[in-house]
């Protein structure tokens, strides 16, 4: 993981060209304010276009249109700006942003499921692959990509295979003239019939194209898990719309039990793209979409399991949905038969508590079970009859089951109809989750007024939606990045700051509550793009939940209740196709994955480089990092700056010897030129670091003894910079009204504080850095491990090497902004020569304890 050091390393040696050796701070500081302002306009948009798929606004394709040109030039305008601010060291996200913008046009074309690979291996997909994989085999590949749950290895023939497919054959005018009747509403069901039926003639005669059939045969070769072939795949479909916000289910044809070899699996696949157009499924596709649709398929090809049983698992039962149950059924052998109805099945109930509960169960007479045939294909065969009327799951089974019901339904933030299927070895595999669509009465939300009473509030008017919906489970609170690694799958997230940092658990949570926040967030962002219902600035009133306590968080009304409210997550849970089946809804819905989803998510933890920006909010985030790094370097700059006739003295009770460079309303109107006193800070950031540094017993004056090792130490490995060499012993503030830049040296440690504070929450970060001592490295080492422990007190990101400390905290409210700066000035004057004292690691924890008690004269007491 690359540090922000890293991150300004690399982008010197990826971005060609320099900079002026002498920089206006004045003007440095305009043009970051200028990259702020083009990034907000661009994020406002994508903010702005989460907000309306809520549900509760009316939008048409102009509004998509207008919306997409507006963030195609807002992002470009960005560009320009952090290239004007870097000296054109950021030129290489042009060409990333031109080719995202051209991924938008095609989507709003209706035709970004023409290009890409022909085949792409199943856990290679990714969520830009989504239009070429069909519905279907887009699910798969989450679940493949976030475990426990399994789905069989395979690959995907893309819809660009369809497409070449049509092509190749002469097909494209059959096509194009079945999409125009589709959206004819005086077109008849005979001629739609007749038109369906020679498309599935022609189809079942095309000749496959030469680099398609290679392309199948290269996957087989590559599909091989555990080293081995396997002898039988089945090829499913997966339509452009199955399986996403419509079931499809039983409308497409797939193939099962189908001999590894490419001219059956080749045979198989046109029979799945034949299926395309059974008159059936385009009745039900004509039903939900009356304006039109485009055509297109794609083919998931996957290793055949050898089932002992399988069968349905609805999370949330349809005929009760304020039941709070799963229901399951199945049988033994493949599940094509219990879909079919073609066999009896066992029935399970099982309740969603913490552990599931199996509450019901009845057990039918399996007399026949679906098997693979001696020719390839499934036949039914016979159970034996010792088998008959047992259960063909057991209850560790079940409960198996249930868990990764619930894990499903988590990721997806709705309930899931999940097909299933144990092999003979006892794995559990998932072949298809799709949404549960549930009636549409169940929606009514006037009889829950009187219900909702019987419950404690814990918050009303609670802070602001991000995200709507309803969320129920287990409060876990998260203060630090640390406390990731535990969070349990389905709790409630409670944290103190919304911040970037948490989307690895995102799709883990049923709901996100902050403190402190915004709806324009980074993370407000992520939790439209993943619909996580999402309450932020709710202040105080969930400190005091402690971790493990059920709450249902509303993010509907802005309630947050204790215990689990059924009747809410009915609401949640009772959907209709409704708004999201309208074209505008899907395709502003499409739109909102290509922009909004965030690859580059912590500068402290990971690379960040321009060819990692997948998406235009990769880009603006990548942007705002570059430009806070600019500001950083400014104090660095020194021999222009004391060039600088506006410099002056800042005179304080302490030995701090600071020297202040206004660059706009951080000094108060009249000041003398000679010095500046406490009182004439105008600097709100600066202002609070130095109320920090004169707190009482903060700085002390006690001499620190220092032994002649560690004098030694201090002269002989002075510390460096690890980027541009080494620190200089000028201490200089760079301040304007909302900013401040301060570059300083107290004996052997070396600091940089760069803060923004704006009534803009998501502009304002704070970046600090500390950096060596006046003793050995192991003791310097003790220091910076106890500034990291404070620093992540306090929501701090941090990243620790050695003597080193780099740390970031952003999207934070002006008032918090200054508290914590007050903190920052704080710890500068308590660890300022705390280094020598750090005999043992035993008092790394003593005095982290005592700074966060206030007890800051533990130094001069000398612990």
């Amino acid at each position: 993981m690359a540090s922000l050091e890293k991150l300004r390393s690399a982008l010197r040696a990826f971005l060609p060209g320099g900079r002026s050796s002498c920089r206006s701070p004045a003007l440095v500081f305009a043009s970051f304010q200028a990259v702020l302002e083009s990034n907000n306009r661009a994020l406002e948009i994508i903010a702005d276009i989460g907000e309306k798929l809520s549900g509760d606004f009316l939008f048409d394709r102009r509004y998509i249109e207008t919306s997409v040109d507006d963030l195609i030039q807002s992002v470009r305008r960005s560009i320009d700006e952090i290239n004007h601010l870097t000296g054109d060291r950021c030129l290489s996200l042009r060409p990333i942003a031109d080719a995202l913008a051209e991924r938008l046009r095609t989507l709003l074309a209706g035709r970004d499921d023409r290009g890409g690979p022909l085949l792409i291996d199943l856990d290679k997909v990714e969520f830009k692959n989504w239009p070429r994989v069909g519905g279907k085999a887009a699910h798969l590949a989450e679940i493949n990509q976030n475990p426990p749950a399994r789905v069989p290895e395979g690959f995907v023939i893309t819809t660009r295979a369809f497409h070449d497919l049509v092509d190749g054959n002469g097909l494209r005018r059959d096509l194009d003239s079945l999409e125009r009747l589709l959206a004819d509403p005086a077109a008849g069901d005979a001629e739609l019939e007749r038109r369906c039926r020679a498309l599935r003639e022609k189809i079942a005669g095309a000749r496959m194209p030469a680099d398609l059939a290679a392309a199948i045969a290269d996957g087989l070769r590559r599909l091989r898990p555990a080293g081995v072939a396997p002898r039988y795949l089945a090829v499913r479909s997966s339509a452009l719309e199955e399986d996403m916000d419509f079931s499809f289910a039983g409308q497409f044809h797939s193939v099962m039990q189908v001999e590894n070899d490419s001219d059956a699996i080749s045979t198989a696949y046109l029979e799945v793209v034949a299926s395309l157009f059974n008159i059936k499924a385009m009745r039900y596709r004509r039903q939900l979409f009356p304006e039109g649709s485009p055509l297109a398929i794609a083919a998931c090809c996957q290793r055949m399991i050898d089932a002992r049983a399988s069968g349905i698992l609805y999370t949330v039962d349809p005929t009760e949905p304020r039941s709070a149950a799963m229901v399951v059924v199945g049988s033994y052998g493949q599940g094509q038969a219990v879909v079919e109805g073609q066999v009896p099945t066992d029935y399970f109930r099982i309740n969603k508590e913490n552990p599931p509960r199996i509450v019901d169960r009845a057990v039918a007479r399996k007399t026949a079970m679906l098997l693979p045939a001696a020719g390839g294909g499934l036949g039914l065969q016979a159970v034996a009859a010792g088998d008959a009327d047992r259960a063909c799951l057991d209850d560790g089974e079940l409960l198996r089951l249930a868990a990764s019901g619930e894990h499903l339904e988590t990721l997806f933030k709705r309930p899931q109809d999940i097909e299933w299927c144990i092999d003979r070895q006892g794995e559990l595999y998932i072949l298809q989750s799709r949404p549960l669509l549930l009636m549409e009465g169940e929606k009514e939300r006037l009889p829950l007024a009187e219900k909702l009473e019987g419950y404690q509030l814990i918050a009303a008017d609670a802070g602001r939606v991000a995200q709507r919906g309803i969320g129920a489970g287990r409060a876990y609170r998260v203060d630090t990045y640390a406390d990731l690694k535990d969070f349990p799958e389905g709790a409630v997230l409670l944290t103190h700051r919304d911040a970037s940092y948490l989307v690895p658990v995102m799709r883990l949570a049923a709901a996100i509550v902050t403190e402190v926040g915004t709806p324009l967030s980074h993370m407000a962002t992520l939790c439209r793009e993943f619909r996580v219902p999402c309450l932020v600035g709710v202040g105080d009133a969930v400190r005091n939940v402690e971790t493990g306590t059920e709450i249902t968080v509303d993010a509907e009304d802005r309630r947050i209740y204790r215990g689990r409210v059924h009747e809410l997550l009915t609401f949640q849970a009772a959907t209709a196709v409704n708004l999201e089946m309208t074209p505008e809804f899907r395709l502003l819905r499409r739109v909102q994955r290509e922009v909004s989803r965030l690859n580059l998510v912590d500068p402290l933890m990971q690379e960040f480089r321009p060819e990692g920006c997948q998406t235009f909010h990769d880009v603006l985030r990548y942007i705002h990092e570059t430009a806070v790094l600019e500001l950083v370097d400014l104090g660095r700059d020194e021999g222009c700056l004391l060039g600088d006739s506006l410099i002056r003295p800042l005179t304080l009770p302490i030995p701090a010897g600071i020297l202040v460079l206004d660059i706009g309303g951080g000094i108060a109107p009249g000041t003398a030129r000679d010095g500046v006193d406490f009182q004439a800070v105008a600097s709100a950031p600066f202002r609070a670091i130095l109320e920090g540094m004169l707190f009482p017993e903060v700085w002390h004056d006690v001499p620190m003894h220092v032994g002649f090792r560690d004098m030694m130490h201090s002269m002989l490995a002075t510390p460096r910079d690890t980027l541009t060499g080494q620190y200089t012993g000028h201490n200089i503030a760079i301040i304007s009204r909302n900013y401040v830049n301060l570059c300083f040296r107290f004996g052997y440690h070396f600091n940089i504080i760069d803060a923004h504070c704006h009534e803009v929450e998501r502009d304002n970060h704070i970046y600090f850095r500390f950096l060596g001592g006046a003793s050995d490295l192991s003791k310097r080492s003790r220091r910076a491990a106890l500034i990291a422990m404070i620093l992540k007190a306090f929501d701090f990101n941090v990243q620790i090497k050695g003597d080193l400390v780099i740390s970031r905290a952003s999207n934070m409210m002006p008032a918090e902004v200054n508290r914590t700066l007050e903190i920052l000035g704080r710890l500068i004057g308590f660890t300022r020569q705390l280094d020598v004292q750090m005999e043992s690691d035993a008092l790394v924890e003593r005095y982290a304890e005592a700074f966060l008690m206030g007890d800051y004269g533990i130094v001069a007491r000398g612990g």
